[in-house]
């Protein structure tokens, strides 16, 4: 019904439009059936600020920008 906008992968890096010095790392994606596919992003590859975030957000070139 949802499905996946694009192909995210844990490790991958984001970064949000007008904030370049701020990078989220992907941590984990929820991918349940019957719900919107998230991505538990983190601010440090160790776990800092943990966000949760649909991946339709973080393909949005509005948004964030993939590096």
């Amino acid at each position: 019904m949802f499905g996946r906008p694009a192909s995210i992968s844990v490790g991958d890096r984001f970064t949000k439009v007008g904030q370049p010095s701020r990078v989220l790392i992907v941590m984990a994606v929820d991918d349940r059936p019957g719900r919107p596919p998230h991505a538990f992003v983190s601010t440090a590859s160790s776990g800092g600020d943990r966000l949760l975030i649909a991946l339709s957000a973080l393909t949005d070139p509005t948004l964030f920008r993939r590096l």
